[in-house]
């Protein structure tokens, strides 16, 4: 396995085992990771840690299951697929405002690309469809 993709699986399979800190151990100090669907910039480890715990707090069941790693031919970007599957049962907060649980599952795509140097991840973008999202839960028609 190249060690690019080792990387971006250790910080996506610390979802699964429910270890933020093994998530942040390959996570640079000065990360710049963005989340396109909101619109928001998750800064350093601290970014990534509040990031998890918002997620973890409205699906504590939640999985990401990751689908596939796609490293570039100079070996520094990862593009991970994977899905996230989780019960509503905790607040959810977002850039839209708090919405209270509804008790429905979402099972959601995304897309994250990352650049990993010397073992760290030091730059990353999230895609996902938000609308999908909001739609499973019965936020929106």
């Amino acid at each position: 396995m190249h060690p690019t993709e080792k990387t971006v699986r250790q910080f996506h399979e610390s979802w699964d085992m429910r270890d933020p800190d093994r998530g942040a151990e390959v996570i640079a100090d000065d990360i710049d990771f963005e989340d396109i669907a909101r619109g928001e910039r998750l800064l350093g480890k601290s970014g990534y840690k509040d990031d998890y715990n918002r997620w973890r707090e409205a699906f504590p069941d939640g999985l990401c299951k990751i689908e596939n790693v796609i490293v570039s031919q100079c070996g520094e970007w990862a593009t991970v697929e994977f899905r996230n599957t989780g019960t509503h049962t905790g607040v959810l907060r977002s850039s839209l405002g708090d919405f209270a649980p509804t008790g429905k599952r979402a099972e959601v795509r995304y897309c994250s690309v990352m650049r990993v140097a010397d073992g760290m991840v030091v730059e990353g973008r999230d895609y996902y469809d938000s609308a999908t999202i909001a739609r499973q839960l019965g936020l929106v028609d």
